[in-house]
């Protein structure tokens, strides 16, 4: 089984993180970031993208390739 990629977010007020959709992400992040790939890249590395609005996170879901695949992307950057 493969991980999928999972986008998650969190107004600043909020506790809770919500599962969000690519689309969702590309427009929040669309906001801010004129050009989403870097912001995305750094997603991948484990790190929060921090906007005026919310707060995005990049997870890994599924199968026992997900640790696996996140100490590798890790690694590749």
């Amino acid at each position: 089984m493969f991980a999928m990629p999972m986008y998650e977010m969190r107004y600043h007020d909020w506790e809770e993180w919500e599962e969000i959709s690519e689309i969702e992400l590309m427009d929040g992040l669309y906001k801010i970031y004129n050009k989403v790939t870097p912001a995305i890249k750094e997603m991948i590395t484990g790190k929060e993208i921090v906007t005026p609005e919310a707060v995005y996170r990049l997870k890994w879901k599924g199968g026992e390739q997900s640790d696996r695949l996140s100490k590798e992307m890790l690694t590749a950057t």
